[in-house]
């Protein structure tokens, strides 16, 4: 059976947090955040984030099992952030429903572009996303200021050729 992909809505919060706290956990260098600040949201933030960005959730029945959320730049190109799927349905075909369900919203909206950073020594998470159309940019930071010896590069993806690389 096909998980589902949905758009969240602010009253999916605790489904968000749930799979957010998740990827936390799993896949702590990954992430500019971290499982310990972000424990401590309430309600009230995880709601605002919603509303601020757009991401969608993998279903498996009742349970989010992957999530993926974008935003816009000044420049009229999106961004992707918190990329995660479990590990139980890695390799099935989910990640690439979520960034082509992230992509399609962002073409809608006229983006050009989507950009996203992977962690170094992701290997997995950039040749996928290298599979889903992205390419390097060559331009890097620290993951966490707090952490510069952990680094991230930039990835592209341009929007103007087709939104989804699994048809």
């Amino acid at each position: 059976m096909e998980n589902e992909i949905r758009r969240v809505r602010p009253d999916d919060w605790a489904a968000l947090r749930d799979v957010r706290l998740a990827a936390l956990a799993d896949a702590p260098y990954a992430f500019m955040s971290t499982l310990e600040s972000e424990e401590g949201y309430d309600e009230r933030r995880w709601r605002e984030w919603i509303t601020r960005t757009v991401f969608f959730l993998a279903w498996d029945g009742d349970r989010p099992v992957g999530v993926v959320g974008g935003f816009g730049l000044e420049d009229g190109g999106w961004h992707v952030i918190s990329m995660w799927v479990c590990a139980q349905l890695r390799g099935t075909g989910v990640a690439d429903r979520l960034i082509d369900a992230v992509a399609q919203h962002a073409h809608a909206k006229a983006a050009p572009a989507l950009t996203l950073w992977v962690t170094d020594g992701n290997d997995r998470a950039r040749a996928f996303y290298e599979r889903a159309g992205f390419r390097g940019t060559g331009k890097r930071q620290p993951v966490r200021p707090d952490t510069p010896q952990d680094w991230e590069e930039e990835m592209i993806r341009n929007l103007a050729a087709a939104v989804s690389h699994t048809s």
